[in-house]
């Protein structure tokens, strides 16, 4: 029977077994000792919850955070749908769970369907709505 403070020394001594070879690896490899290291690291990914609803006085987009801190702002902005000219914009930053909701009238809306599309800061996304409604 292998005691859990065996395995642990095992799981360990085999982490630090392969991070010195891919310190070696990086090492032989380099050119010069002081050139800089560089790291690439992902982007963080918009992980939103948007619904909408037609209202009595309009419509209501209601937007949820469900993915980790926003790095940097972005810009949530409201459209006609059907001619993509804007309607209005507001720069925001969203924490872990916050929400935000926007409300667009009937006199704004005049007829048209609207529609939401999020562009983050922190990473190029292609335009395409995130949500639209039609409460005609």
């Amino acid at each position: 029977m292998i005691s859990i403070q065996k395995i642990t020394t095992y799981a360990l001594g085999f982490c630090v077994s392969g991070v010195l070879m891919v310190t070696t690896l990086s090492a032989g490899s380099a050119k010069d000792r002081s050139d800089p290291e560089v790291a690439a690291v992902a982007p963080v990914y918009l992980q939103l919850e948007i619904t909408s609803a037609c209202t009595d006085d309009g419509a209501v987009f209601k937007v949820i955070n469900r993915g980790v801190k926003w790095p940097k702002s972005g810009y949530l902005r409201l459209y006609y749908a059907d001619d993509k000219s804007v309607l209005g914009e507001r720069k925001l930053r969203l924490a872990p769970g916050q929400k935000v909701s926007f409300n667009v009238t009937k006199d704004i809306m005049a007829g048209h369907p609207v529609a939401i599309w999020v562009e983050p800061e922190w990473y190029e996304r292609e335009m395409e709505y995130d949500a639209t409604i039609d409460c005609n």
